[in-house]
């Protein structure tokens, strides 16, 4: 009789080492916090350690390269070795490599800041911008998480998942208000998904910014899957009719234009 293979979630009990777990809200902390960097004090208090505990994981990731002291500071940010590790992974999604031409041109040509973002568990991960050259710019940064119920992108990777991943996804979705035209309930996000998916691209209609638009689009697979999406951003005044509907005839134009290259035939 072969022996029992554990179950996810048993194995996440037995294997789980705390100290490594702390170590890695340390990092994350330094990688999405608001600050620039972090004192031993303020880790202490937003991850509720111990200030020796985190004295002494803190002399491990900074021995180990992943961590350093700000110079001219008390504080701690993370090193260039994680930017590094972050390129590699960045590396290895080959789409972005047909996308760019695309999204390059897309940019030149509305003169707004256009995004590239992927799914990651309930957020947008910005991994590409192309900035506007107008004097307003966007303050995403790569690698910041956006939220799916108010982004453009976001609600672009929400809408094309599959029913069960959708499902789950609406479970532990969270619904903040950034702003009065945000959506703030579950039954509201669905119609627009359904919408989405009839129309071919999602609108942020100053939902995540006041007085910030952007028109979003999917990037389909071989296969027919969405694996990222983009947008393009601005000003609500710029980014207004009829000049909206124009965004929208190029963003989609990107998007048929870019999926095909990466294989894909159908939407179905």
């Amino acid at each position: 009789m072969e022996n029992a293979q554990p179950t996810p979630a048993s194995s996440r009990r037995e294997y789980t080492v705390k100290s490594l777990v702390k170590a890695l809200n340390i990092l994350e902390l330094l990688a999405e916090g608001d600050e620039s960097t972090y004192t031993l004090t303020q880790l202490s208090r937003h991850l509720q350690l111990h200030i020796s505990t985190v004295h002494r994981l803190l002399a491990n990731l900074v021995s180990h390269g992943f961590v350093e002291e700000a110079p001219g500071s008390s504080g701690y940010q993370l090193s260039f070795k994680v930017l590094r590790m972050g390129l590699q992974v960045l590396d290895r999604l080959d789409f972005r490599r047909v996308a760019e031409p695309l999204l390059q041109e897309l940019h030149l040509e509305t003169q707004e800041t256009v995004h590239l973002a992927i799914l990651q568990g309930t957020r947008a991960i910005a991994i590409e911008k192309y900035g506007s050259t107008e004097a307003m710019d966007l303050a995403v940064r790569l690698g910041e998480a956006l939220p799916l119920h108010c982004t453009g992108v976001g609600k672009i990777l929400l809408a094309y998942q599959g029913r069960q991943s959708l499902n789950q996804a609406a479970r532990t979705l969270r619904f903040p208000r950034f702003t009065p035209n945000t959506i703030t309930n579950r039954a509201n996000l669905r119609r627009e998904l359904e919408g989405i998916r009839e129309q071919g691209y999602a609108l942020d209609e100053e939902e995540a910014v006041e007085g910030l638009r952007c028109v979003a689009g999917p990037l389909f697979d071989h296969t027919g899957r969405v694996i990222a999406a983009f947008s393009v951003a601005g000003p609500a005044s710029r980014l207004a009719p009829p000049r909206l509907s124009e965004i929208i005839r190029l963003v989609c134009a990107a998007s048929q234009q870019i999926s095909f290259r990466l294989g894909c035939r159908s939407k179905g």
